[in-house]
């Protein structure tokens, strides 16, 4: 009967040994646990942002999709601004040119009326001339 104390005492150190495994493979699987959760939060959390960073970054394409479109639109807008107004400047440079034309054309239809002027005053002089000794000579034939 003195083996069945030994046999219970290496019985309970046993227990104790095999209590102690299980506590040790328990808390190796609870911190396993705890940081497979962990990491599961932190990819949750990523996931999180890069859902937010990927909204953001939607969100500017965007923006920049509807600037690109109105710059589009205001170059379009400017390139036929521009082609009316080189019509435009064409149409009135054409203008230009044909007034020129036709103030070179006045200036020497000017010059021709101021040459007869000057030749029909010439002439007229001339024929005051005449006139003042035609009538000077009937004077002078009156007054015989």
């Amino acid at each position: 009967m003195r083996a069945l104390p030994i046999l219970n005492a290496v019985g309970c150190v046993f227990l104790i040994g095999f209590i102690f495994v299980q506590w040790n493979a328990g808390q190796k699987l609870q911190d396993a646990l705890h940081e497979s959760r962990k990491t599961e939060i932190n990819i949750r959390n990523e996931k999180i942002d890069l859902e937010k960073r990927t909204f953001q970054l939607q969100a500017d394409v965007d923006g920049l999709k509807a600037s690109v479109d109105s710059l589009q639109e205001a170059t379009e807008t400017a390139e036929k601004a521009l082609v009316e107004r080189t019509a435009q400047a064409d149409a009135l440079n054409a203008g230009l040119t044909q007034a020129q034309e036709q103030f070179k054309q006045w200036e020497e239809a000017i010059k021709a009326r101021d040459a007869k002027i000057a030749e029909l005053n010439t002439t007229l002089v001339t024929a005051r001339q005449r006139l003042d000794e035609a009538i000077a000579k009937l004077k002078e034939a009156g007054a015989q």
